[in-house]
């Protein structure tokens, strides 16, 4: 039984490095947040992409807990 869990988890870890080589994970040269309450996504991707213009990379809304909304920008 253990031997079988041990094979697994080699499995799991083999494919979760093949994965990460597979997607390549990009450089970002600069990550920002913006305060926005209430944070929507269309809106929060437009505002990013005004900012870094050609270097926008992606764009995300996270609670900031009890004091709202941020606009997470990569670029």
């Amino acid at each position: 039984m253990a031997e079988n869990l041990a094979k697994m988890l080699t499995m799991i870890m083999v494919m979760t490095v093949l994965a990460i080589m597979v997607m390549e994970a990009q450089p970002v040269d600069s990550a920002f947040a913006i305060p926005f309450d209430p944070c929507t996504l269309s809106e929060c991707i437009a505002r990013c992409k005004k900012i870094l213009g050609p270097k926008f990379m992606s764009a995300s809304c996270v609670q900031n807990g009890s004091k709202g909304s941020l606009c997470i920008c990569l670029g």
